[in-house]
Order: structure tokens, then sequence, then C-alpha cells
């Protein structure tokens, strides 16, 4: 299992299974799987410190989501994602996250432009290590923190399970692509559209931002 040689430590509660579940979702919306990883309830059980039953309701929960696969010997992976559904996906996504960002500029939260150039200076630094794992997770927490502040729940649940899908086939994303720092700049449009309380500026970088990637790691694929 990838967990970047670091245990996640699992907060003692009554649902150890919520929160075994929300921590691997959280790693598959980011990237930290590549498609077609396997994934074992023994190694998610130590990589968390829980026991088997909790790490083995967790993927389940994730296959009935189509997040996690499960083969005819019962062997748990990420799925492969072909090109028409990750296409598919992404057009979803396209009609979607610029409507989050819209409302996220309109409701002018304060400190947002600051936390977002925060973020993306931190994928930069991370693509310019070569730690490209470390960015994709930036490059997640800038999308999210970004329609988040639209405070519209509803709108990011959806968004939220539409990564869910496609982080791990994100990793596809060349090496040339991320280090011509594509991601890095288009960021920076968003953050002055968001300073500026540009809606229409931002919704259109995002949509942007999500044609360009996509387009790139569809042509990768079956």
């Amino acid at each position: 299992m990838s967990s970047n040689g670091t245990n996640t430590e699992i907060v003692r509660g009554a649902t150890l299974t919520e929160q075994v579940y929300a921590e691997l979702r959280q790693r598959l919306l980011q990237g930290q799987f590549k498609p077609g990883e396997r994934i074992t309830a023994r190694s998610l059980s130590r990589a968390m410190g829980v026991s088997l039953t909790p790490a083995r309701d967790a993927i389940a929960r994730l296959v009935r989501e189509g997040a996690i696969e499960i083969s005819e010997t019962h062997m748990f992976s990420v799925p492969i994602l072909k090109k028409d559904r990750y296409r598919a996906i992404s057009q979803i996504r396209i009609s979607l996250e610029p409507m989050a960002a819209r409302q996220a500029v309109k409701a002018g939260r304060k400190g947002l432009a600051d936390k977002l150039e925060a973020l993306n200076n931190a994928m930069r630094d991370g693509i310019e290590r070569q730690e490209f794992d470390e960015s994709l997770r930036y490059d997640s927490e800038f999308h999210f923190s970004l329609y988040q502040a639209a405070d519209e729940p509803d709108l990011e649940r959806i968004i939220d399970g539409l990564w869910v899908l496609t982080g791990p086939t994100r990793t596809r994303l060349p090496i040339e692509y991320r280090q011509g720092l594509n991601g890095y700049k288009n960021h920076l449009k968003i953050i002055e559209g968001v300073r500026r309380g540009d809606a229409e500026a931002v919704a259109d970088t995002i949509a942007y931002d999500i044609a360009t990637g996509s387009e790139v790691i569809a042509g990768l694929l079956d």
C-alpha cells in the first residue's frame, strides 16, 4: 500500500471504520495510489494502526462506490480507467468545478487568495524537488480550498466523488508537463482572479486547467 512510508494515527472512537474510510478515500483523491495498485486490508490496517475489521469494511465501502475494484480472485486494486471514461468524467468536472469556483469568488472569503498562493508555491516546490506525489497532494488541496470557499456542500460532495475516481489516474500526468509548471501557471491566474474578485475569469481558468491537463492524460490511456 502506498503511504509514503508514514503511518496515519487514527483517533480511537466509536467509528474506526469511518476514520479509515475517510483517510483511504482522501489518499485516492490526492493521487497517493497508482492505477492498478493492489490494496490489502492487512497493509491498510498496519499503516493506520487498526485491526483488520475496520480496514476491510472501509475497502468494501469504497468498492461499492467504484473507487476500488475487486477481482474474481477477491483481490482489491485501484481501477485502471479507460480513455473514454476518463474523458467523460473530466467533462463533468469541467461543468461543475467552474461553478464552484465562481461561487467561491462571489463569497469573498477573506484570506482565500493568500491560502491558495501558499498551496500553489508548495506545489511548485514539490515539483522542483521532483516529489511529484507531494505536488499532486498540494494541487488537490489548492482546488478544494477554492471549492470549499463556495459553501455549497452538495456541489462539493459531487466534485469530491469525481476526484476520488480520477485521483489515481492523475498520477499519469507526464513529468515534462509537470516540470513545465503548467498547473502552477494556471493557478497563478486563478489567484489573481480571486484577488480582483473576477468570478468569471477564475471559472474560465479552472475549466482550462482541467481541460488541458486531463487531455494530456487521456492521450496516454487505452
